[in-house]
This record gives C-alpha cells, structure tokens and sequence, in this order.
C-alpha cells in the first residue's frame, strides 16, 4: 500500500505539471500582450472560488482526527483569501490600473495563506487523516490556485501596459 502523502506528493506533482503546461502553452500567450489590468482579471477568478476551502468546516467533511485549529486555519484563510480575490476584481473593472494595490494586498495574504496551509498541513500530519473531497481539493484545486498566483506575480512584477 503506498502511504498517504506519496501519493498526495504524486497527485500534487502531477496537477501542478498540467496546470504550468497549460498556463505556459494557452493561458500566458493570450494573457502577456494585455493591459495589466485586464490580464489580471481571469487569473483571479480562479481564487475567488477558493471558498471551497471552507469546506472543510462541514460537519463529516474530513475525519474526526484533523484537528478544529488546522479546520479553522485553512477554512478562514481560504474564505479570506477569495473576498480578497473579488475585491481585486471589482477593483480592477472598476478603477483599471488604479486598482493595482489591492491586487497586490491580495497576492501577498494569499501567499501567507498558502504558506501557512503548507507549514500546518505537516505540523498536524493532515494526510495520515480521511480529508473526503478536500483530498481533491489540494491535489487538484491547489496546484491550480499555485500556478495563477505564480502568474499573477509575474504581471505585478512586470508592471507595465495600462492601457
């Protein structure tokens, strides 16, 4: 039997491979020659969906051995992590490149957030424990949510093209 955080590690990998794949051949080449404050548009949806964290609240949603404070920590994060989000988009249709800093409010809690899932996640052993459909969540939905913040960088640091 292989252990849990193999696989995970397997799973992670692979998710993450696909999701750079297509960011580097489909996503980024439509995205570049954009205004910065339209590129970043469709990269943050993709982290405003990132209140399925907050499943892991759900009564069964994983089992009864992955501690509340882990539960707590990345269902919080992650509901705050996507209101963010969607403040950065409101604020960018709204205010074009002048809504640049709340982009960047935005990227900087979210790399917080993620760092901190990541140091929790090992300091509680989450993978040894049943996590249901939040199993899916970090194998798939994480290496996605990696990936655009990557990007998401990326054009901040670029900063140029507004208009």
């Amino acid at each position: 039997m292989i252990e849990p955080i193999v696989l995970f590690g397997i799973q992670f990998t692979f998710a993450l491979l696909a999701f750079a794949l297509i960011a580097a051949w489909y996503v980024w080449p439509r995205l570049s020659p954009l205004p910065a404050a339209v590129a970043l548009v469709p990269l943050l949806w993709v982290h405003v969906f990132r209140v399925v964290g907050g499943s892991i609240l759900a009564p069964g949603s994983v089992g009864p051995g992955v501690p509340s404070e882990f539960r707590e920590w990345i269902a919080y994060g992650d509901l705050a992590v996507a209101a963010l989000a969607l403040i950065a988009v409101i604020a960018l249709r709204a205010w074009g490149a002048r809504g640049m800093p709340v982009v960047w409010v935005f990227v900087v809690v979210a790399l917080v957030d993620t760092v901190n899932a990541i140091i929790q996640a090992m300091r509680f052993h989450v993978f040894d424990e049943p996590l249901g459909f939040n199993w899916v969540v970090v194998t798939l939905y994480v290496p996605a949510l990696l990936v655009t913040t990557y990007l998401i960088l990326v054009e901040l640091v670029r900063g140029r093209r507004t208009a």
